[in-house]
């Protein structure tokens, strides 16, 4: 597997990892796979150097085709979301093609890894994750969670895994393989995600909203403090169930005030709300204090946001 914490990724790839991937074709001449940057039941992801001006280095994620009827609409969609994206806390697509059976989306490269790798490598310490990064990851994200729910987009699958790192130190949503456009007359349901940070409305098969990813968030703060899930201890979907409705976990988020302060400690309690109409939104989450609003419109007032 490739280390991604390198300003410079070809020099930690192993000579044959480099043989293997060199002599593979992988569909578009301009591109040249230099290593694998993951594998999954999809397919692979791999980085690759560009020929193009604009992109040194960019990822490549390669799906396999087996169910064209019921995997190809879900590849549609996943595209045509990507494709319509432009925000600085959204990793960008830059394009897709078809290669002998398998559909290749071009990305930009975060050459820094995940909010995983981060929250891994200090999961002993308290905070796992130091407040100034904190601080710059939350705002990011928050611009990023807005930008996608003002184009009725719900992620469906927020969690550590699937915020990226660039090189800038910048966290960027990716991987939007189950996101919906969500319009009133087309409700998702079903049980789709990773159950860790599934929302309870999900869980019981009602449709998602725009606060499923709120909660999602919300699961992401609570481990980005301590290192772990709130419901670690869960082994299935009933375990996770019933921890949810006993709120165990509510009287740990208390001393995050001591690491983050208090605002986000009672911000954190409100986004793992059972009851998504009482879970607090986005909008509140920013107008919570004047303190955090300041810092939000600060953010996003000096982006430079992407035109092309």
């Amino acid at each position: 597997m490739l280390n991604r914490f390198v300003t410079n990724p070809e020099k930690v790839i192993s000579s044959n990892l480099i043989l293997y991937v060199f002599a593979m074709d992988i569909g578009d001449s301009s591109l040249c796979p230099i290593g694998i940057l993951g594998e999954g039941s999809f397919g692979q992801v791999f980085l690759c150097r560009s020929n193009s001006i604009d992109h040194n280095y960019v990822c490549v994620k390669r799906i396999v085709i087996r169910k064209a009827k019921s995997e190809v609409r879900m590849l549609m969609d996943e595209i045509y979301i990507i494709s319509q994206l432009k925000h600085p806390s959204i990793i960008r697509f830059i394009r897709s093609f078809v290669f002998e059976g398998t559909v290749n989306i071009v990305m930009e490269f975060a050459s820094k890894g995940t909010l995983r790798d981060i929250i891994n490598a200090n999961c002993n310490r308290r905070p796992a994750v130091a407040k100034q990064i904190f601080k710059s990851f939350i705002y990011e994200i928050l611009l990023g969670l807005e930008y996608l729910h003002i184009r009725h987009i719900i992620h469906k699958d927020l969690k550590p895994e699937n915020i990226l790192v660039d090189n800038g130190n910048n966290f960027k949503i990716a991987d939007f393989g189950i996101s919906t456009i969500h319009s009133s007359n087309k409700q998702g349901k079903g049980l789709i995600g990773t159950f860790l940070y599934m929302a309870p409305e999900i869980m019981k098969g009602e449709r998602y909203e725009f606060k499923s990813d709120v909660w999602s968030l919300g699961c992401i703060l609570y481990e980005m403090c301590y290192g772990l899930s709130p419901f670690q201890h869960a082994k299935n979907v009933d375990d996770l169930k019933c921890l949810i409705l006993t709120s165990h976990y509510k009287s740990s988020i208390n001393t995050m005030s001591n690491y983050y302060g208090t605002e986000w400690c009672c911000l954190c309690k409100k986004m793992l709300i059972y009851n998504p109409r009482k879970r607090v939104s986005l909008y509140n989450i920013v107008t919570f204090s004047a303190k955090i609003a300041v810092s939000y419109y600060n953010n996003y007032f000096k982006y430079m946001y992407i035109t092309s």
